[in-house]
């Protein structure tokens, strides 16, 4: 059978026809490969990132060794660090039986004693000036006392303005009405803060008397007590040195230290340690206390309130 358009043009249809029949097996066999190479490749990715996680497992046993080994090397050096302190212990009391003699950490020297006159010309001052509190609490009084004298004065000159108006105005007009109304308010206010200002009379009398006295004496007891202040952080920084030398020299230390501190500095929390044996020394030195057993003494009676402030800081940093 031919086609209207000759032979040659059955000819080139039929070549067309082969042509695309090729171009299609190449499209499906390009089609297979790249499904291969896809499955091949998602395969190979799936067995890298299983190997990640197997190394990734690896790492993190390798870690949990590791903080383990942390862990018990911290404890052996803890144990270390309380054999040592037990064998300096033993020594410096061996010692101390073959004759040795124990540090004296309360001495006196010049320098010391120039000091401790500052530090108590200073708390003497301090006694003498008021207390930031009560310096406060005087101060309130004074205030209390001065909105009451202004809630009176502004009582009194609603009366006046009342009264006026019922003088002038007409007894059955709004004004006089309304004047009558804030008058007996008013009278009502004025009484109220009257016993209020004689109330508040006595106390801020008292206070006005104290400020001013405290006012003149400021000055110069104020030099003072920053004299004791600056004195007092000297002291401390030969204490703490005293301290530090005592530790790691050979003598032993006072009963009194090691019963409230130990022979030696704990692993952990030296500073604070070293802070509160300093403190406790400082106020050992300053209020001359010389209790072999005790660290901080006993409190005598005539203590001032500063002393026990003092006692009651220095207890509280020894308990560690």
């Amino acid at each position: 059978m031919t086609t209207p358009y000759g032979g040659d043009a059955d000819h080139q249809i039929r070549q067309l026809g082969r042509t695309i029949d090729d171009i299609e097996s190449s499209l499906r066999r390009l089609r297979d490969d790249h499904e291969h190479e896809t499955s091949s490749a998602g395969s190979r990715l799936d067995s890298a990132e299983y190997k990640l996680r197997d190394h990734q497992n690896e790492i993190e046993q390798l870690d949990e060794r590791a903080d383990e080994t942390d862990s018990e090397l911290k404890g052996l050096q803890g144990s270390v660090d309380d054999l040592t302190q037990r064998v300096a212990w033993i020594e410096r009391r061996l010692r101390t039986a073959a004759g040795g003699s124990a540090v004296d950490l309360d001495a006196t020297t010049g320098e010391i004693d120039q000091l401790l006159t500052k530090i108590i010309a200073g708390l003497a001052a301090e006694a003498r000036l008021l207390p930031e509190a009560e310096r406060a609490r005087h101060a309130q009084n004074l205030h209390a006392h001065s909105q009451a004298t202004s809630s009176l004065e502004q009582a009194r000159v609603a009366v006046l303005t009342a009264t006026g108006i019922l003088a002038t105005a007409a007894h059955d007009s709004d004004a006089f009405k309304t004047a009558t109304t804030d008058y007996r308010l008013a009278c009502t206010k004025m009484a109220n803060a009257a016993a209020r200002v004689e109330q508040l009379r006595s106390a801020a009398g008292a206070a006005r008397k104290a400020l001013d006295r405290d006012e003149s004496l400021d000055q110069t007891l104020t030099e003072a007590a920053d004299a004791g202040d600056a004195a007092r952080d000297r002291l401390a920084e030969i204490a703490r040195a005293r301290i530090s030398n005592a530790i790691t020299g050979s003598d032993l230390l006072p009963v009194w230290f090691t019963t409230a501190l130990g022979p030696m500095p704990p692993r952990s929390g030296t500073e604070r340690w070293l802070a509160a044996a300093t403190e406790a020394l400082v106020y050992r030195l300053t209020y001359g206390v010389r209790d072999e057993i005790v660290a901080l003494g006993h409190i005598p009676a005539q203590a001032t309130a500063r002393q026990r402030a003092d006692h009651k800081d220095a207890e509280q940093g020894l308990r560690l």
